[in-house]
């Protein structure tokens, strides 16, 4: 079965598939900010996890800051085709580059100082351990019928 167009019909829809369809900048460079890059928080009974993706990048590419409880990822993806060469000729530019940021806002009671960061297969692993006063902690409810330590003994009520 064939599917054609019904006689003097406008196809409305025809300029958004031609933009669609049209191709992309040589080299599809984009300048200035590249867009905030997907990004996981995790929270465990130790730390605050923050887990990245930035493919195309390498440590050199990407700065971390903290700053009054303010976590802030920067970077730039850079394109491997240098700027210039009108040698190529590209068929399909889907992939973008440019400069990238992101912000986390963490909870006062983090240990600023044991913050660890890994980078493996374009995914950056930020580790916050908290602070031992920010950590869950069971609590014990003492009352008149639970068992109370008097001096090294039991005293039962």
């Amino acid at each position: 079965m064939a599917v054609s167009r019904f006689p003097n019909t406008p196809d409305v829809f025809a300029p958004l598939f031609e933009e669609f369809l049209r191709p992309a900048p040589r080299g599809n460079s984009t300048r200035g900010l590249l867009g905030a890059p997907e990004a996981d928080v995790v929270e465990t009974e130790k730390d605050i996890m923050v887990v990245v993706d930035v493919p195309g990048c390498t440590p050199g590419d990407i700065e971390l800051i903290l700053e009054n409880n303010l976590l802030t990822i920067n970077g730039e993806r850079r394109s491997q085709w240098g700027e210039g060469d009108d040698r190529k000729a590209f068929h399909l530019a889907e992939r973008r580059y440019g400069r990238f940021n992101r912000a986390f806002v963490l909870p006062r009671d983090v240990n600023q100082d044991g913050i660890i960061a890994r980078f493996e297969n374009g995914v950056l692993t930020v580790t916050i351990p908290k602070s031992e006063k920010a950590r869950r902690r069971r609590i014990e409810i003492q009352g008149a019928d639970v068992n109370r330590q008097v001096d090294g003994g039991t005293e039962v009520h």
